[in-house]
């Protein structure tokens, strides 16, 4: 089991003779469980020792920035979404407070992420410690496994802030993790099955439709309908039915002469009628579709974002069909691990999955199958609560507009393992899949 680590340290700003007075303080209490590391996450601040300030500013002037760069290494298996929190654990001064004066950015790579040009607009340290307050923190950017890169933080005093700022100090703590969900969360989802793959549910399949049909029905001796369902099967049924055969002869004849006769004659028949009925008893045969009729090649995937491994058993399932398929087996899903969900174990022989991702059998489809068009799953945990959801196309129970489509043999997959904000901008389409990843 993964073990969590943080990096923790002091951001101090001190202002025109202050005197600095070194302050540790742990952010622990404080701390939300939705900002994690298990382990994955370190962070380098170069040359700052642990417990000294990041800044330590005695003479700052109006117009006057300072920055320092922060080295953040993802050490772990997957793809993490990096997020910062700042909280203030102490200054000198009263209202107005140094922090509401003075700005911060956040950057990487030249772009900024927080305050000056970004999406967010310009930010105050009173911002950043607002905003800090989220559940998720706030977020910086997607930290691919096992890459490093360098945040700068930087944070200036503007030429508008006057004398009432002078003396005044601010410190609080800095702390990096990555943003993941509390519990269980659907990480994957293939339900446009492509033929390399197996076969679609029998819904996406045609499901028993009726596709070619020929018939006679006129008068005959034998009927036979030949009947193709789609991608399953084909279905022989001959029928022999009754017949009844009317058969009407009229013959007459006349002017005949023969041989030695020497005078005329006529030899008139009578009118012939003969009528013929026929009766034919009927029988049917019927050739069966064997497995291939209810196939389900379509699967989902699971992902632990917690420090501590959580068992499926009794966990539900729940499509647009309002079925709930639970998992009776007690399979645990270990901490940071992935589970992969299926009909049947069949259908990973044509895949080359992570072979440490659990198996779990549900030996039924989910509901009626996933639709292709547009569905949604509800993940449900023993108590009947939905820990999770997902929706596609045109089905809108979960977010309105839903993940869009995805074509034949991809999936939708989360940007980063266990990253949700509850919000359809979290997925996107994966080719090829990546099952147990």
């Amino acid at each position: 089991m993964k073990n969590k680590r943080f990096v923790r340290k002091i951001f101090t700003l001190l202002l025109s003779f202050t005197v600095f007075i070194a302050v540790f303080s742990i952010y622990q209490s404080q701390r939300p469980s939705t900002v994690r590391a298990f382990g994955d996450l370190t962070v380098d601040f170069h040359t700052v020792l642990p417990g000294d300030p990041i800044f330590e500013v005695t003479n700052m002037v109006p117009g006057d920035t300072e920055d320092r760069d922060v080295d953040v290494t993802n050490t772990g298996t997957v793809d993490r979404f990096v997020a910062v929190k700042g909280l203030r654990t102490g200054g000198v001064g009263a209202d107005p407070r140094l922090e509401t004066v003075l700005d911060i950015v956040i950057s990487e790579g030249g772009n900024d992420l927080y305050g000056g040009t970004s999406p967010t607009g310009p930010k105050t340290v009173q911002d950043f410690f607002d905003d800090s307050g989220s559940p998720n923190g706030i977020p910086l950017s997607i930290l691919p496994d096992g890459d490093t890169t360098t945040y700068n933080i930087k944070v200036t005093f503007p030429t508008s802030a006057g004398n009432p700022f002078q003396g005044k100090s601010v410190i609080f703590d800095l702390t990096f993790g990555i943003i993941t969900s509390e519990s269980l969360v659907i990480n994957e989802v293939y339900y446009l099955v492509d033929p390399d793959h197996g076969l679609d549910s029998p819904k996406d399949r045609g499901g028993g439709n009726i596709i070619a049909q020929n018939i006679n029905t006129g008068p005959g001796s034998t009927n036979i309908a030949k009947v193709k369902i789609k991608n399953i099967c084909k279905i022989l049924q001959q029928n022999n039915s009754n017949i009844n055969n009317n058969v009407n002869i009229n013959t007459n004849t006349g002017g005949n002469s023969a041989s030695g006769n020497t005078g005329n004659g006529s030899i008139v028949t009578g009118a012939i009628n003969a009528v013929a009925n026929i009766f034919n008893g009927g029988n049917s045969n019927t050739a069966s579709c064997a497995k291939k009729l209810g196939q389900n090649d379509e699967w989902i995937e699971v992902y632990n974002p917690t420090d501590q491994e959580i068992s499926l058993k009794n966990w539900q399932l729940v499509d647009n069909s309002g079925v709930g398929t639970i998992i009776h087996a007690n399979k645990k899903v270990p901490a940071g691990g992935f589970a992969l969900i299926s009909k049947d174990a069949s259908l990973w022989t044509l895949w080359n999955e992570d072979p440490d991702a659990k198996k779990v059998e549900l030996g039924s489809q989910i509901g009626d199958g996933l639709d292709n068009g547009g569905d949604h799953i509800f993940l449900k945990d023993p108590t009947g609560a939905t820990v999770d959801a997902v929706g596609w196309g045109s089905d809108t129970a979960v977010w309105n507009p839903a993940v869009g489509l995805v074509s034949l043999g991809s999936s939708i997959e989360r940007l980063v393992p266990g990253f949700d904000t509850d919000q359809p901008e979290d997925w996107e389409e994966r080719d090829p899949p990546t099952p147990g990843n």
